[in-house]
């Protein structure tokens, strides 16, 4: 059986796998993302055998087309459909080799103090901010985190900017993992420049060069178990179309998973886990967000430079409340997402399209204390369950009217919040007040999540959480969990740097207690 040499790493994918894959290893790591990569890299470099799983293909710069309809259903989960039961709130997930860090906006923010406080205080987390630092540094390495540079904050993130120091908000130019940015702004479908330092560019071939064994196409179902251990992954291999093409079986010593907050809980549900506390697939935390478009006179081109450089972070303060507040981002879609978001249809849509080089995207990020559940539905896919409280609804309705105050400060001529019906369009003057009286609830506007997180977490009550402090599953001895899914509670901050700091530090603790571990 060979492997395909694309890119930095040797990966095996359909064109190299003949047949069912029956493996063995010391650690089967499942998911490829900014929790699995890093894992597997730092096991395979202190002299474990591993084998890492990605259900979803490998792709490289030159598979980057730059085109909506070609991206979306290679680097999406569920073709960038997956959304909540309800429909409320689009979910946005990776679905190949580097996970979503392939087409993140690569800001990069450590673990906010308070937050590891929170965890400290509330959920028994034996670790403080501190013995994170190491983690913190070596990711930042590896993934060359840069401050941005002025030169680098495009025309929409300025004219947010501008907004915000009219009005005396406090805001940020961010830093980020690019290295020699073409500012071509195609973040979000994959980098055709290999200016972003994905898990794919640097801890993917990292992992390769230190003996660990790559697969795409390997879609996990569950785990065999026998007693308190794992003691085989099982699943199938899949095409780009989700079509099996044989099965996957993995024999291994310990097991890391890593697949996310919504496929993690999916596959320990699947797996007949004894999940006593019932605590697996609980605790759904999303950052929900919902967007605003400003409309001005002169041309934004907001589709041209780095989507997302500066950071508004004035109403939240963490030190004082860690359990409130949200953030204040630009955004910026490409034709498709962007016709998706806007109201009406025919002539009426068309006129908000055709003013797309003069629009500006802003969004609001809820620090949701609001929860869900990740269930299995009788055909075995997940069921997604989230409720946003109705304080937190009319909280992102005072960031949205806060939003539109920052584009009618920086010049704005109409603002529109886009409800399914009845959409509202503002102009300067108007009475800024009707958007918390119209609201943000779901259903009535359209709610986005790209950060999902919570629903194996971390803690020392087993009644309480799925895994311990180091990520060690309470039922599983030999399963650690390396994602978003052990938080204890939503971060309140974007979560590319605390999943993969985390699992650095999760696997540094396996390869220091491997012995223990492993029997």
């Amino acid at each position: 059986m060979g492997a395909g040499r694309r890119g930095n790493a040797m990966i095996h994918t359909l064109q190299t796998i003949s047949g069912d894959l029956r493996l063995r290893a010391e650690v089967c790591v499942v998911g490829s993302g900014a929790g699995g990569a890093v894992a597997a890299k730092e096991l395979a470099e202190a002299g474990r055998d591993v084998v890492l799983l990605e259900q979803g293909g490998h792709y490289t710069k030159e598979d980057f087309t730059q085109r909506e309809e070609e991206m979306m259903p290679l680097l999406f989960e569920d073709m960038g459909q997956r959304a909540t039961e309800d429909g409320s709130i689009l979910i946005l997930q990776g679905r190949n080799i580097g996970g979503s860090t392939v087409h993140n906006l690569c800001y990069c923010f450590r673990t906010p103090k308070p937050i590891v406080e929170k965890w400290r205080r509330e959920d028994g987390i034996r670790w403080a901010y501190e013995d994170l630092l190491p983690s913190f540094e070596r990711v930042e390495a590896m993934l060359h985190v840069q401050p941005i540079l002025e030169a680098q904050v495009n025309t929409l993130n300025r004219k947010i900017r501008e907004g915000c120091e009219k009005l005396g908000y406090h805001g940020v130019v961010a830093h980020h993992n690019r290295v020699n940015c073409t500012s071509s702004g195609f973040c979000i479908l994959g980098c055709p420049f290999d200016a972003k330092q994905s898990m794919a560019l640097t801890y993917i071939p990292a992992a390769d060069r230190a003996g660990a064994r790559i697969y795409a196409h390997c879609q996990v179902e569950k785990l065999e178990i026998a007693g308190s251990r794992v003691a085989a992954v099982v699943g199938r291999l899949i095409d780009a179309q989700g079509q099996p093409q044989g099965s996957v079986r993995v024999e291994a010593q310990v097991v890391v998973l890593a697949a996310g907050a919504i496929n993690s809980p999916q596959i320990l549900l699947r797996s007949s886990a004894r999940n006593e506390a019932g605590q697996v697939g609980k605790h759904l935390h999303l950052h929900p967000s919902v967007l605003l478009a400003g409309f001005y006179d002169e041309d934004i081109y907001g589709y041209l430079g780095i989507p997302q450089s500066y950071y508004v972070d004035e109403f939240i303060d963490l030190e004082r409340n860690p359990d409130s507040g949200y953030i204040i981002m630009p955004i910026f879609g490409f034709p498709v997402a962007t016709a998706a978001q806007l109201p009406g249809y025919g002539r009426a849509h068309a006129k908000w399209m055709q003013s797309y080089h003069r629009m500006v995207g802003i969004l609001v990020l809820l620090h949701d204390q609001s929860e869900g559940e990740v269930r299995l539905g009788r055909d075995g896919r997940p069921r997604i369950r989230y409720h946003l409280r109705p304080d937190e609804q009319a909280l992102m309705a005072e960031g949205m009217r806060h939003c539109a105050e920052i584009l009618f400060a920086s010049g704005a001529k109409q603002v529109l919040v886009p409800y399914h019906r009845d959409p509202l369009l503002l102009e300067p003057g108007d009475d800024l007040t009707v958007i918390d009286r119209r609201g943000c609830r779901p259903g009535e506007i359209p709610l986005a999540s790209t950060h999902p997180q919570g629903t194996c977490r971390m803690g020392e009550d087993r009644t309480r959480s799925v895994v311990n402090s180091w990520g060690q599953c309470h039922e599983l001895t030999n399963l650690f969990l390396c994602d978003m899914s052990v938080f204890p509670s939503s971060l309140g901050a974007p979560p590319q740097i605390t999943t993969a700091a985390l699992a650095d530090h999760t696997a540094r603790y396996l390869a220091a207690h491997w012995s223990a571990v492993r029997s």
